[in-house]
């Protein structure tokens, strides 16, 4: 399956997203991430060529409508994540000391976050 997606218009779209329903939940709305998580457990893998978002194989047909309804956002989504890589261990440099930050997947940002907040003189180390 092979979905084309033209080039999104404004920054903010992943707030402004449109909700999508799900049919096994009771929920009315869903995001970006959740439709991403559906079509992982129905296994179907999805990836961004380009401008396009293409799947593995054939979706079941509301899983189609929303990856249809939220397509720009969903590629715009997958090539920031695929931009940012995240790690579970960071090393890092405190006062000359260096030693790994070990904890869950975060991305470079997020560890920075959380050594500033701990540490103010940290940094890390590539």
């Amino acid at each position: 399956m092979s979905i084309s997606v033209s080039p999104l218009r404004r920054p903010s779209a992943i707030r402004t997203a449109t909700p999508v329903g799900h049919p096994t939940s009771n929920r009315s709305r869903m995001n970006v991430l959740e439709i991403i998580r559906w079509a992982r457990d129905e296994g179907i893998a999805l990836r961004v060529s380009g401008d396009r978002l293409e799947a593995d194989d054939i979706a079941p047909p509301d899983l189609l409508a929303a990856l249809r309804a939220q397509q720009a956002l969903i590629v715009e989504f997958l090539n920031a994540a695929g931009e940012h890589p995240r790690r579970k261990v960071w090393p890092v440099a405190v006062s000359g000391y260096r030693f790994f930050l070990i904890g869950p997947w975060m991305s470079r940002t997020q560890a920075l976050a959380l050594l500033r907040w701990r540490w103010s003189d940290a940094e890390l180390l590539d």
